[in-house]
Order: structure tokens, then sequence, then C-alpha cells
């Protein structure tokens, strides 16, 4: 009865995990290299799941961190370009349009970097063909990959069923076993 009710709990508390923090579709993935002196690169990925439409994006670039941004490569269709950082202005940016929807693709920026690396993310935003915000992020860095916290909550979860599943075949076990003996210590008096 007891493992009935910790299944339903479970399976209820998994779900509601699932629901709570669903997976994002579309994602930006950055990775950082070194160059010679303080200049470097960032390769951007972009990973749309089919039937997502994002007319552009913006990657932006911290002012206190970043300086002489430049378009190494970007696919044709994105039409890209970037603005420079700025004391006054602010951050800098990567943007990327289409009017008819962005697909994925990788592009690579160089930067001047007047910290030390490495860093990690950069801020983001999707936007629509009016140019509304529709999402809004930080990118994830692939040389240090993060699991989602669902991931590791049903990783927990997969532990405790384990667990709680080893616990009732030894509670079975023990109780088969004693009323086995005492069975068969009865016969053995008679």
């Amino acid at each position: 009865m007891k493992l009935n009710y910790f299944k339903s709990i479970s399976l209820l508390f998994t779900f509601l995990c699932c629901v709570a923090n669903p997976a994002r579709a579309a994602l930006i993935t950055t990775e950082f290299s070194e160059l010679v002196g303080n200049q470097g690169t960032v390769d951007i990925n972009l990973s749309l799941v089919s039937g997502e439409n994002f007319s552009g994006f913006s990657l932006y670039f911290s002012e206190t961190l970043f300086a002489d941004l430049d378009i190494i490569f970007s696919p044709v269709e994105w039409d890209s370009i970037v603005v420079q950082p700025d004391a006054l202005l602010g951050a800098g940016l990567f943007d990327s349009y289409n009017p008819a929807g962005l697909s994925s693709g990788f592009a690579r920026v160089s930067f001047t970097y007047l910290s030390t690396l490495p860093f990690d993310v950069l801020a983001y935003d999707f936007y629509d063909a009016d140019f509304s915000i529709v999402e809004s992020g930080s990118s994830t860095n692939v040389t240090t990959p993060v699991p989602e916290s669902s991931s590791i909550i049903l990783l927990i979860l997969g532990l405790i069923a384990v667990a709680l599943r080893h616990r009732a075949r030894n509670a079975n076990n023990t109780f088969y076993s004693t009323t086995f003996n005492s069975n068969k210590n009865q016969q053995v008096a008679a």
C-alpha cells in the first residue's frame, strides 16, 4: 500500500517538474577562443526546433569587457551586423535578421577583450517580424555544459524509485524467509 502511495507521489512530482521547467526549443550556444594578445573569437550556434519561427536575434557584448567587434562568418540568410560597444551608449551587439524567419546556423565574431578570458555567457533577445521581443535569456557555454534542473530532479527521483523497489523486495524476501523457516521448524519439531 505504501509503495503505491510513493509511486503516485513521485509520478505527480515528476510531471509537475516537467511542466514547471519546460526545455527551451531555441538555443544559442557560445564558445570563446583566445587568439593572440587580447584578441579572441566567439563561435555562435543557433539551434531552432522545426516549426519555431523567430525573425531575428541580438547577442549583447558588454562595453566593459569587449571592443572592436567584427563578423568573421555568418550565414548569408541571417543578414547580420555588429554594433560596437561604447562607454556612453552601452553594450555592443551582434544582430541577425531575416523577415522570413531565421534558420539554425553558425556564426563567428572576433573581438578585443578588455578583461580576462574565459567569458561564460552572453545575453540575447529573440524578436519577431515586428521587432517585438519574444524571448530573452543567456547563451549556453559549450565548454561547460550544465544539466537542466529537471534532468537532475528526474535522476534523483529515479534513484529514489530504485531504492524503494529494492527496500520492498528485501522486505518481501525477509517475510518469505521467516515464514519458510518457521514452517520448517514446526515440521522438524513434530
